[in-house]
């Protein structure tokens, strides 16, 4: 038994002299390592669209709703119009041919 608890302290020097320590001394800020990808500028358009490409979308399909809301309500109120100037025009003419009619049968 005590064979095997010297084993286990003798490994145990053995990885802490083998293993280097790689610690920095703390700045007080944690940076991360920076990706081979990541070095120099980005592209200014991509970073544009990462930070405002849902406001820009929103404010784009909101527009969009807002025409076609005001254009289907503007045709509806024309088609209104044009039913109601038929109607009346069937109406004119309507009484214009009564009045035929009715000169035609008293004559």
């Amino acid at each position: 038994m005590l064979s095997l608890f010297a084993r286990r302290m003798a490994l145990a020097r053995i990885r802490n002299t083998f293993v280097p320590t790689t610690r920095k001394q703390s700045t007080g800020s944690y940076q991360p390592p920076s990706s081979p990808g990541q070095q120099g500028q980005g592209n200014p358009h991509g970073d544009f669209y990462k930070t405002f490409g849902r406001p820009v979308i929103k404010n784009f399909l909101i527009a969009v709703l807002t025409y076609q809301l005001i254009y289907y309500s503007w045709k509806k109120l024309e088609s209104i119009e044009v039913k109601r100037e038929k109607e009346d025009e069937m109406k004119a003419l309507e009484g214009e041919l009564r009045g035929l009619t009715a000169n035609k049968r008293t004559t």
